[in-house]
């Protein structure tokens, strides 16, 4: 098969089941979550999802082989988002869900979904778009042009405490460093 035999197409709202499908196996290939932590984040992200597709602000592509069969997708969140200097857009794209089916791999349909969703985002006047690039998926993401940049997380499930000089809003309690003064 050779990149030609692939048809890149926007995925239909009725999908929906093959984008979770993507999602989950892209979070399993890569070791996060166990089944159940898996099944229950397709369970809370159906009706999301659905939304998201049905308001515009979640598209997706699918990549097809020349029978038909689904061989990967990936797709774009669209939020608003406040101007900045370097970038006027009152709008932010973040790119989710990419990820290719085992026996469709090594072939470049990821590179194939990428520069469709890239093209499409240019199309519509995004100055730029985010993503979180597994292991895997890192190589190619870079060879597109993306960087490092310098965003960070906090987890709140990973932490008992509340940050240091910050208070509870349910309570009006003020943490402090140290003794608490």
């Amino acid at each position: 098969m050779t990149p030609a035999d692939i048809t890149i197409r926007e995925a239909a709202p009725s999908e929906s089941a093959i984008i979770l499908h993507h999602r989950r196996s892209m979070f399993r290939d890569m070791g996060e979550g166990a089944v159940e932590e898996l099944d229950r984040m397709v369970e809370v992200a159906r009706p999301w999802l659905e939304r998201a597709v049905a308001d515009g602000s979640y598209h997706h592509w699918l990549a097809l082989d020349a029978s038909g069969h689904v061989a990967g997708g990936g797709g774009v969140l669209l939020c608003p988002w406040p101007a900045s200097p370097k970038d006027p857009c009152t709008e932010r794209a973040v790119i989710l869900n990419v990820y290719t089916e085992p026996e469709f791999r090594k072939r470049g349909i990821a590179r194939q979904i990428m520069q469709t969703v890239l093209v499409w985002l240019r199309e519509r006047g995004l100055r730029s778009v985010n993503l979180h690039a597994s292991a895997e998926g890192r190589p190619l993401y870079e060879q597109l042009g993306f960087e490092a940049t310098n965003e960070m997380r906090l987890r709140f499930d990973q932490t008992d405490s509340v940050p240091a000089g910050s208070s509870d809003s349910r309570s009006g309690q003020r943490f402090e460093d140290g003794d608490g003064s």
